[in-house]
């Protein structure tokens, strides 16, 4: 049975009844009763008569990600700043008094409906996210970044992926695989610095039952799972110096020796990627010269966080969805301080970092909004002082943005409406919602 909490301070509520009748699990209570309560699986504020309303942006941005929310407010309160935000952010949709029965009943229909699907959808959201999220390329190193991956996935060639920890290197490997005619094949990661001591051979190669001490079982190696497809060596750099010399040969003659069995071949392509100088490895003897050859055969720089600085503003909100999407809940609007703190830090952790300071944020964000203080960067903005300029696609979308809120807030959620006013096709209008992540 779904599950209905009204947060309200009347003690008769009309529309108790039919939801009662409807199969709801009813529970009506005033927001100071609230500290045992748990979320429902549909909350509704009735926000009617109510004049102190301190008590209802934490709550809401506590219970958000945990239930499906739904707001009945006096038409006079649609002019107050906080309740505008939490509607547009939070709410799957509201209703102003006096509550049509009717209509209301038909709201809570849809979303009873919508908790059914809510969970798998959130999984198949994220997987396709990560699978075909294209890179944010608005900088011009990230323009030409992306012109010499089309360019080199068709072909054969094998791939020297090159840039700092964290910059996203095997996003790169992967969009290199994706535009590959071995697409339809298997993409096989191997971290070359995490390989176990004394296995390096098996984990490449495989090993038969019985090849050395604890091999109860036959292992295929990397080489075998990639067959028909491209093997991504992570941190090539790292990879011992007796693996680099069997490699080679694999590289050179496309056939390897199965640790305790046979010679075998394998048809794949290699991208590597690494993060130190291979030629500083290789003039201090840590990195064979023939071997860089062969893994050079295209070399693809992935520069910096900080080198891209027009990236950055649109990369943020798309991973702060990503990061929603994978974490259950709902994103939240980068305050303009936020960016700020974003645009000033220097991101030695790259892409990497940026993605666990949104995270964090999403987790510890308290209000409507995430600030610097959720991305733990208060005080870069504090002791930078003056900000950066913003780039003109950074302000030409929070007019986008300000005028989709606008548009709805002033139709009452009518899509047909604000898309006539706004003077754009439906089709227009929701992917600009879904753009925006103001889809309910």
């Amino acid at each position: 049975m779904c599950s209905v909490l009204i947060v309200s301070e009347r003690k008769e509520v009309e529309y108790v009844s039919p939801l009662q009748s409807a199969n709801f699990q009813v529970t009506c209570l005033p927001h100071d009763l609230l500290d045992e309560m748990a979320p429902a699986d549909i909350t509704i504020f009735d926000l009617q008569y109510s004049t102190c309303l301190d008590w209802l942006e934490p709550l809401v941005c506590a219970w958000q990600s945990q239930t499906m929310l739904v707001f009945i407010v006096e038409r006079s309160q649609l002019a107050l700043a906080n309740i505008m935000d939490m509607i547009s952010l939070y709410a799957w949709d509201y209703h102003t008094a006096p509550v049509d029965i009717d209509r209301f009943m038909v709201t809570i229909g849809r979303i009873r409906g919508m908790l059914h699907m809510r969970q798998p959808w959130l999984k198949r959201r994220l997987k396709h996210l990560t699978a075909l999220r294209q890179p944010v390329t608005c900088s011009a190193a990230m323009q030409k970044l992306q012109r010499q991956v089309l360019k080199v996935a068709p072909t054969e060639l094998p791939v020297l992926v090159i840039g700092p920890s964290g910059a996203g290197k095997e996003l790169v490997a992967r969009k290199v695989h994706q535009h590959s005619a071995r697409a339809q094949g298997p993409l096989v990661i191997l971290n070359c610095g995490a390989i176990p001591l004394g296995l390096s051979n098996s984990e490449l190669f495989g090993h038969e039952k019985g090849a050395f001490t604890g091999a109860c079982q036959r292992h295929l190696g990397k080489l075998t799972q990639a067959d028909g497809g491209t093997l991504f060596l992570d941190e090539i750099g790292d990879l011992p110096m007796e693996l680099q010399t069997h490699l080679l040969r694999f590289l050179q003659e496309g056939c390897f020796d199965v640790v305790g069995g046979t010679t075998r071949s394998a048809d794949v392509r290699v991208v590597a990627a690494t993060h130190i100088d291979l030629q500083q490895a290789i003039a201090t003897g840590k990195f064979r010269l023939d071997l860089f050859y062969r893994l050079n055969g295209v070399t693809l720089q992935v520069p910096s966080l900080r080198d891209r600085m027009d990236d950055i503003p649109e990369l943020a909100r798309s991973l702060l969805q990503e990061a929603a999407a994978s974490m259950g809940g709902r994103s939240k609007p980068l305050s303009e301080q936020a960016m700020i703190a974003i645009i000033q830090h220097d991101w030695p952790g790259n892409v990497r970092e940026l993605i666990n300071r949104l995270r964090r944020a999403l987790v510890m964000a308290e209000g409507v909004e995430i600030t610097p203080k959720d991305l733990d960067l208060a005080d870069t903005v504090q002791s930078t002082g003056a900000c950066r300029c913003y780039s003109l696609q950074y302000h030409k979308e929070k007019a986008e943005r300000q005028a989709l809120n606008e548009a709805l807030l002033q139709t009452g959620g009518q899509v047909n409406l604000a898309a006539k006013n706004l003077q754009v096709s439906r089709a227009t209008l929701y992917r600009l919602l879904d753009k925006y992540d103001l889809l309910t």
